[in-house]
């Protein structure tokens, strides 16, 4: 079946991670330190979902994200004053607008767009006060539907309100062990946005053998060309 729908995630995705958040909250951490650092913590943090996914353990996405990005200074006490001091909103507060672009020419041939996070309630007010109002069809919150990703059942609930059919929808996001593994497990044609270049195009769970491929993008501007391409 062609192609009718894009799925977006949020954070890393059509909004980007504001290191400067955090260093404004402790005293002499540099911005241009933590930037330099993030994206590799990303890809760790990547690993350490995996596992816990396979071990059916939780984890503490911020807690975990904060300390690995602290280094040395990810003492307790740091750690909670940053939770206490951040929030969604001021931590994925700085656009995509690559990504905006690339969801105009989707809808200018006809791709339905809409977005399935896992958040904490309030991704709706936070894509609203950046720009992106009136932008999709709907937006999914785990914090409000009550099931996250990669549980299959957030995705069987999008594309219940889109009304098509697990063939017929694309999902980008930017954790294989999230996005990738949930999206696939549901049926959809995932597509990896990995902008700083860490993974090939195929993924292997560590409970399978087998190697199973995804679609990988570096930039939003090769995320159109895709679905042309898909539709024939």
């Amino acid at each position: 079946m062609a192609i009718q729908a894009v799925f977006f995630d949020v954070g890393n995705t059509l909004m980007n991670f504001n290191y400067a958040t955090i260093a404004r909250c402790i005293p002499g951490l540099q911005v241009e330190q933590l930037e330099q650092s993030g994206p590799l913590a990303w890809k760790k943090l990547n690993g350490v979902l995996e596992k816990a996914r396979i071990e059916g353990t939780h984890i503490d996405v911020l807690r975990w994200l904060f300390k690995e990005l602290l280094q040395e200074r990810g003492q307790p006490a740091q750690i909670e004053t940053l939770i206490e001091k951040t929030s969604t909103g001021s931590l994925w507060n700085s656009v995509n607008y690559d990504a905006r672009e690339a969801i105009v020419g989707l809808k200018a041939e006809g791709i339905s767009t809409a977005v399935i996070s896992n958040a904490d309630g309030k991704v709706q007010a936070l894509l609203d006060d950046n720009g992106w109002a009136d932008t999709f069809d709907f937006v999914i919150d785990s914090g409000l539907v009550g099931v996250s990703k990669p549980d299959i059942e957030i995705f069987n609930i999008g594309l219940d309100k889109a009304g098509l059919e697990a063939s017929q929808v694309l999902y980008v996001g930017d954790l294989p062990a999230v996005d990738v593994y949930g999206s696939q497990a549901a049926g959809l044609s995932p597509v990896l946005y990995d902008p700083h270049d860490h993974y090939d195009a195929h993924w292997s769970a560590s409970t399978r053998n087998d190697r199973r491929a995804y679609h990988r993008i570096t930039h939003m501007n090769q995320l159109g060309p895709l679905v042309s391409l898909l539709n024939g």
